[in-house]
């Protein structure tokens, strides 16, 4: 006969059955509140036998799990006690790098909850629980990645309320724990991210504010040395494309031209760093498309041509790739009406040559012959 299971097994059971109880509810309210009752009953599994090995491990996994409830929910109040609990039991078990991990993630968790209540003040005072964590463990990359990630966050968050400098202070934290391990991915990445929100919100307010195209030009900078750096991380390739168009796009939209295609080119170098990877290829589409379109009612028909001939041939490498080839269609359309207006027949022919060529290509792309109709339209 087998033997009875000792109280040990008995409450271990019980708490695996209570963290997969959490686990099985979603955001209805009546299954949140059956979340709050099963989190509740592994509380008190582990205050009452939070000596037994392996227990530790269940109550943080439900933790986890109930902090996931509180988000897809946008329940401050269960993010709040998941956090405060994992934050207890990491001062109850000092040494286990594990459960110090799992808080420093609920720290930023409630940190983005925090903002949407308490303002940046409220995040602020979570991001720098994150940082002491971090800095209590400076040897672990995982926590260093998750302080990244909260300083990523902070940079969007002190942005979005208008505080520049908090911004800059995430900035130059993340320079830092890039800069104690560079070879954590995971930390580079993070860094990339809050450099292109940095730009993102500069070229976003520069029509009010043209001192912030410097800034987010200065910014871009930083952001392609990440993006370059070995080995080539094709999430950072994409942001940085994402970020260099910003900018180009930007400062075509205030006629600063020169420069405009002077990071046009640093976004055609930066397209052939993940070539397996198409956002660069479509950024770099996109922006020639835009610059041809700032040229033309510049009235430089002549470099909006040398750019559409870049486009072209982006389109023919990349046939199979509507967002590519839509961009050369619009910018063909735009070209053709400019060459039309300086009554220059020639060059208005050749390009729509290569239009028709490529609508007869893509004969089922309703959107590459609207603008070929477009075009015909405007010839009545």
């Amino acid at each position: 006969m087998a033997d009875a299971p000792v109280p040990e097994d008995l409450a271990l059971d019980a708490a695996r059955r209570e963290a997969g109880r959490i686990a099985e509810f979603g955001d209805d309210p009546a299954d949140v509140r059956e979340a709050q009752v099963a989190f509740s009953g592994l509380c008190d599994i582990y205050e009452q036998h939070s000596e037994l090995a392996g227990l530790i491990r269940i109550a943080v996994c439900g933790a986890n799990r109930y902090m996931a409830v509180g988000r897809q929910s946008g329940n401050l109040r269960i993010i709040r006690e998941a956090h405060l609990f994992l934050a207890d039991l990491a001062m109850q078990v000092q040494q286990d790098p594990m459960v110090w991990r799992a808080c420093a993630e609920a720290s930023v968790d409630l940190m983005l909850m925090e903002a949407q209540t308490a303002g940046l003040a409220g995040a602020l005072d979570t991001y720098r629980a994150v940082a002491a964590i971090s800095e209590a463990h400076a040897g672990d990359p995982d926590i260093a990645g998750v302080h990244a990630k909260g300083a990523a966050n902070l940079v969007a968050l002190a942005l979005d309320a208008d505080d520049p400098k908090e911004a800059d202070r995430a900035l130059a934290d993340l320079e830092r724990l890039e800069a104690a391990q560079p070879g954590v991915l995971s930390i580079r990445q993070q860094r990339g991210r809050g450099l292109f929100n940095r730009i993102a919100d500069a070229v976003s307010r520069s029509d009010d504010d043209p001192a912030l195209v410097s800034t987010g030009v200065a910014t871009l900078a930083e952001l392609v040395t990440v993006a370059c750096q070995q080995p080539i991380d094709p999430d950072l390739v994409d942001l940085a494309a994402e970020g260099i168009f910003a900018v180009v796009t930007g400062l075509g939209n205030r006629g600063e031209i020169e420069l405009a295609l002077r990071h046009y080119e640093d976004l055609s170098a930066v397209a052939r760093l993940a070539p397996g990877r198409p956002t660069g290829r479509r950024r770099l589409a996109d922006a020639a498309f835009n610059l041809i379109t700032d040229l033309c009612e510049l009235g430089d028909a002549e470099t909006a041509t040398l750019l559409y001939g870049e486009l072209s041939g982006l389109s023919v490498a990349n046939d199979g790739d509507r967002s590519i080839c839509l961009a050369h269609a619009k910018a063909a359309a735009n070209l053709i009406l400019t060459h039309r207006d300086r009554k220059d027949d020639t060059a208005a022919e050749i390009i729509s040559e290569d239009l028709r060529a490529l609508v007869v290509s893509h004969p089922r792309d309703m959107d590459l012959i609207e603008v070929a109709s477009f075009l015909e339209r405007s010839d009545r």
